[in-house]
């Protein structure tokens, strides 16, 4: 007997609005015409011969059927219900939301601009995200995951996440792609407290966060990843916080500063565009004793004009505080760098690399490592257990370049700079080092070689298109 519903409740059948496959279709024309019981009847072909199997699925507990189901998405998962009595309400009770309109895009040509379903999308997420289910009637959810478009979402995706958050989720992935450039992000909300104490990871990308990531309002948050977002706090603080990934901030013109306390953190990926108006500096009080892993880039967006060559005091000031992140993160053991420039690798006052006990692997690319390589070399002093170096595309300068009758300008050294790479190398076990060919920072290589000892060295690999050199200490 087919119970009665209200307009706020799932409808009772579940594929309602969204398109079914011609296997799914036939699965439901076979349950509607005879409902299975939990197990198949055997047709007894004579000596084990042909005949219908048993329906082992079905007859798994509910518990590894949803774990399954979660594993498929929400939109597989509500379409299983059109199987038989026994999958009808399944669905229900797996822990993971996926949202994904790129599902609902419909055809066309190569180059046009995506279409999608509308009224299906909204119907589709409606349904998953009842609105019937007051906090605490649905289960705990362990991830809820959106994957949205400008061009696809024209309600009020927010209403989505409200309620999916009520079920306290431990994960949220949220990715919102913005289709025009001048498009600001929407705001995505992410309260109250009691819907993420649960909340261990949040992935957000393309939205604008309206509360600050703070232990009071995220007291078990572990993962955090925001990228190409609008923050506007400015302030990351959680003794909880294990793992930070700061991508490509779009708020650079208005807040400048990005404070960061975690005292508890482990692994830190930084990717800052800057130029000389704009830029988002992250700035740490006390050093970060925890971390382990550490990568930061850097990338000036100004146009290659010779006028955007002149000293910028905004651009100075973005370069001295990566010098400044750069001596809180001593604690590292892998340290991968790009964009920096001597500016952002030197402390200010003593043009010395921090020092860093702890360091084994490090990445340098696409940087600048100083006339005669002395930035380099600060660097190998500085880290004195250093085992891997890899050099990638790196700036170096081997000759002065100054005209005839030209005296040279007076510039700030390292007082390693009259050391040599061969008493700076006794740690290091691999050194890699690799730019496209033709480049005129192939110098690099031969003063490199010039200056280890042979002897101790052997070379392992040369690749044709990029002058790739790999040295292992013998």
């Amino acid at each position: 007997m087919r119970r009665e519903r209200d307009a706020t409740q799932i409808p009772e059948n579940p594929m309602e609005g969204i398109p079914q496959t011609a296997a799914a279709a036939a699965a439901a024309a076979a349950a509607e015409a005879s409902e299975p019981p939990r197990k198949r009847a055997r047709v007894d072909g004579g000596g084990g011969g042909a005949g219908e199997e048993e329906d082992r699925l079905s007859d798994l507990p509910d518990c590894l059927l949803e774990d399954i189901l979660a594993h498929l998405g929400s939109r597989q998962a509500v379409q299983t219900s059109v199987l038989s009595r026994r999958w009808r309400n399944l669905w229900r009770g797996v822990r993971v939301v996926v949202i994904d309109v790129g599902s609902f895009r419909l055809p066309g040509a190569d180059g046009d601009p995506p279409r999608f379903r509308l009224d299906r999308i909204e119907d589709f997420a409606d349904g998953v995200l009842s609105p019937s289910l007051h906090p605490g009637a649905a289960r705990e959810l362990d991830a809820l995951r959106m994957r949205l478009d400008e061009d696809a979402v024209t309600t009020n995706f927010q209403r989505w996440i409200r309620r999916a958050l009520w079920r306290r989720p431990a994960t949220v992935d949220l990715y919102y792609l913005p289709r025009r450039s001048f498009s600001w992000p929407p705001a995505v909300p992410l309260t109250p407290v009691t819907a993420v104490s649960r909340l261990k990871t949040l992935r957000i990308f393309g939205l604008r966060p309206t509360v600050v990531f703070g232990a009071d309002e995220f007291p078990a948050l572990e993962d955090l990843h925001i990228e190409r977002c609008s923050y506007a706090h400015g302030t990351i603080a959680s003794p909880t916080l294990k793992r930070l990934a700061l991508v490509s901030p779009i708020n650079g013109c208005f807040v400048r500063e990005q404070r960061l306390t975690a005292p508890g953190l482990t692994s830190l990926r930084l990717v800052l565009p800057y130029s000389r108006e704009e830029g988002v500096r992250v700035i740490t009080d006390a050093p970060l004793t925890s971390l382990v892993d550490a990568s930061i880039t850097i990338v000036d967006t100004d146009p290659g004009d010779p006028r955007n060559r002149r000293v910028n005091q905004f651009k100075v000031d973005f370069l001295v505080a990566i010098s400044n992140l750069l001596g809180r993160l001593t604690s590292v053991r892998n340290l991968d760098l790009t964009g920096l420039n001597a500016t952002a690798l030197l402390d200010n006052k003593s043009q010395e690399f921090p020092m860093f006990p702890y360091l084994t692997t490090l990445l340098l690319n696409e940087c600048d490592i100083g006339y005669k390589y002395h930035v380099l070399r600060s660097i190998l002093q500085n880290a004195p257990n250093l085992e891997q170096l890899r050099l990638h595309n790196c700036k170096f300068v081997g000759k002065s370049r100054r005209k005839a009758g030209q005296t040279q300008s007076k510039e700030k050294t390292s007082k390693c700079s009259s050391s040599t790479l061969s008493s700076a190398c006794i740690s290091l076990n691999s050194v890699e080092i690799k730019h496209p060919r033709g480049e005129p920072s192939h110098d690099l290589l031969h003063e490199f070689l010039k200056e280890i000892p042979h002897n101790q060295w052997r070379k392992r690999s040369i690749d044709e298109e990029t002058i790739s050199i790999e040295l292992n200490r013998k």
